[in-house]
């Protein structure tokens, strides 16, 4: 090795030396700069199921405040076919009414016309029995006041007519429109639980599971938890027909069974299967029966949740509700405290 080369190893040393024990003669500018430490597995992984949660959850809030609106139209729709359909009945018995009548008129006119064919003067003098002249005259004075009387009638019932096949032309223009409606919220919701689900896919099974824990995840039930209570039979019968869907079936906007229920849907076939009926609307079943407090809950009490109202479940016993929960958790059994939801009130339908 020549002279130069070993100069050149040892001044490369005593660099290397001041470096590791911090040796002034290296200015900072010289010495490497240390990478930034990037993010642990574990904390990137927790900040995407954090998000993950936010997003699923808001997509589903907002697809249950628009299902809400879905459910209130669908009964919207409902009422005003049953409308129409009674409207429909009157409007054939109002026509019936009125073809009666014009037929009287016709035969009244028609009795008018005979009476006629001869001069009441000339009745009058040609009559040679005083009694026969005067029902003549009495009869068709008559047949006056009748016809008089059964055109005003006819006239009047024939405008009742008119009014009620206006009121059913507009009932049906409504109808189209409320069909649109119910056919943009349907679209509006499924849209929305598209998203959800589409983001529920990108995670693993584990994250799945803890975004399910995340809604109170679930837990049994026996007819052991309506030990001692003293709910109405109507309400326990309803009770029995909800945890009896809870397995096999899905969560499915709009629906009402017998396997396929949205929230109010499920409340309201349970109810149905008692005898007991319920508007398909979770804020509309928020205005039924009485209101309860927490501590008051008995089996078959309604309990809602959301500002305004737009989601329902029923409490079954030992703190416990069930509910048609969400399209990613269908038909699940939870603790009261479990479920994360804002707290709305309850309502007792029945006892």
């Amino acid at each position: 090795m020549g002279a130069q080369q070993g100069a050149r190893n040892a001044i490369a040393v005593v660099a290397a030396t001041l470096v590791l024990f911090g040796g002034g003669s290296v200015t900072s500018a010289e010495a490497t700069p240390s990478p930034s430490p990037s993010p642990s597995p574990t904390s990137s992984t927790a900040a995407k199921l954090a998000d993950a949660k936010s997003q699923v959850q808001s997509l589903e809030e907002q697809a249950s405040e628009v299902g809400e609106d879905y459910d209130q139209a669908a009964q919207a729709l409902s009422d005003s076919k049953d409308r129409l359909k009674v409207l429909q009945a009157d409007i054939k018995t109002q026509q019936a009414k009125v073809d009666a009548l014009a037929d009287q008129v016709r035969a009244i006119a028609l009795m008018q016309f005979r009476n006629r064919e001869v001069d009441t003067t000339v009745q009058i003098f040609t009559s040679g029995d005083p009694d026969t002249m005067l029902d003549r005259l009495s009869t068709a004075d008559k047949v006056d006041q009748d016809m008089s009387a059964t055109l005003a009638e006819h006239q009047s019932e024939q405008a009742n007519l008119a009014d009620m096949q206006r009121t059913a032309a507009a009932e049906t223009a409504a109808l189209a429109d409320q069909e649109k409606k119910l056919a943009d919220l349907k679209q509006e919701v499924q849209d929305k639980v598209d998203q959800a689900q589409a983001l529920v896919l990108t995670l693993t099974n584990q994250q799945q599971e803890e975004l399910n824990r995340a809604d109170g995840g679930s837990t049994g039930w026996s007819l052991n938890d309506l030990d001692g209570t003293t709910a109405n039979a109507k309400a326990l019968a309803a009770v029995k027909y909800a945890v009896s869907k809870v397995k096999g079936s899905q969560y499915v906007w709009g629906a009402s069974g017998p396997n396929s229920f949205d929230c109010s849907g499920l409340m309201l076939a349970s109810y149905r299967a008692a005898g007991v009926g319920l508007p398909h609307s979770s804020l509309a079943q928020s205005h039924l029966g009485r209101a309860v407090s927490k501590s008051e809950l008995q089996p078959g009490d309604l309990i809602f949740w959301y500002h305004p109202v737009h989601h329902v479940g029923m409490y079954i016993g030992n703190g416990k509700i069930v509910h048609a929960r969400n399209t990613r958790s269908d038909l699940v059994i939870q603790t009261l405290a479990s479920y994360p939801a804002p707290w709305a009130g309850a309502r007792r339908i029945v006892g």
